[in-house]
């Protein structure tokens, strides 16, 4: 699918499959975390999967809800899942993550990965 402009923060159904034991597979929404000079010029960006399975919330795990996001449910970051895809993969934009919860979520992955 042709995306237009792709920025920081948008949500995008987004194609994962086929994986590996542990990783996303199927369709499911996936904030793109790249900055937006690498999103106008790559054929591949960095995105965090989204769930809407909130049993649990881990501490480097971010709660989205509905009403800040755009999307039809709560939802939480999966900042364990983060990935390179490539832009091909990006289906339908659902939504869009507000620069508050962005700079929320980068906390999240500084958490993840021990920055």
């Amino acid at each position: 699918m042709a995306v237009s402009l792709i920025r920081r923060g948008d949500i995008f159904l987004t194609h994962f499959g086929p994986a590996r034991a542990g990783e996303p597979d199927f369709k499911r929404p996936a904030v793109v975390i790249t900055n937006n000079v690498a999103n106008a010029k790559a054929d591949a960006l960095t995105v965090i999967p989204l769930t809407s399975n909130l049993n649990t919330v881990y501490d480097f795990q971010l709660l989205l809800p509905t009403e800040r996001t755009g999307l039809s449910l709560d939802s939480k970051a999966q900042t364990e899942l983060m990935t390179c895809i490539a832009v091909a993969r990006l289906g339908k934009r659902l939504g869009h993550v507000p620069p508050d919860l962005m700079q929320e979520l980068d906390g999240k992955i500084r958490l993840h990965l021990a920055l």
